[in-house]
């Protein structure tokens, strides 16, 4: 957030580029199944539920990682030449989303969410050439677009415990001013 201002030109600027690509305001998706897989640490089974509710028809492979890779909770690694949504290609294509086991063994069930709801929005803006797909705050807006709103208004902040210490984590390029704001401008404008 530049300046420590809301970025709202930004977010909506985002926003209406994303529904002229993808269309209106996707349904809120039903945390029941995901919360289920979560408790019994099914993370494969969420990454393949998301994957469905995104209508991705390609191979992903999961990673669990305790070091190595990017600075982050998660991330996403695909061949050097994404294939084009929808193309014989895409359907044949194997990408692996990483996630980090001390982020799982920390985060709550939102966050994860969160965190794999992103990644395979970068695979959609890739894969569709969005001239957005190098814009991280447009990735949470993608998720966010695709229905997973609520996760992201309740899981961008994370707060755990260790020991007697309160331990706050942030997840995503957005604050959490400009998820309700984003949030907000999609329920009333898109």
């Amino acid at each position: 957030m530049k300046g420590g201002r809301m970025r709202k030109d930004l977010i909506e600027s985002y926003l209406l580029k994303l529904r002229a690509s993808f269309g209106g305001l996707k349904s809120l998706v039903e945390g029941d199944e995901l919360e289920l897989l979560y408790q019994t640490r099914n993370y494969a089974g969420m990454v393949s539920s998301i994957k469905r509710i995104f209508c991705l028809d390609l191979r992903i492979m999961l990673g669990l990682v305790n070091r190595g890779g990017l600075d982050a909770p998660a991330w996403v690694k695909w061949p050097k030449s994404l294939p084009l949504y929808g193309s014989d290609d895409f359907q044949q294509t194997i990408v692996i989303i990483y996630l980090r086991k001390s982020f799982l063994g920390e985060a709550s069930f939102e966050p994860i969410v969160v965190a794999i709801a992103h990644e395979l929005s970068h695979i959609i803006l890739y894969a569709f050439r969005h001239e957005l797909c190098r814009q991280e705050e447009a990735v949470d807006l993608l998720a966010m677009l695709l229905g997973f709103r609520d996760f992201y208004v309740t899981g961008c902040k994370d707060i755990s415990f260790q020991g007697d210490n309160i331990v706050t984590h942030r997840l995503g390029y957005l604050s959490e001013e400009e998820i309700l704001y984003a949030s907000q401008f999609m329920t009333f404008n898109l």
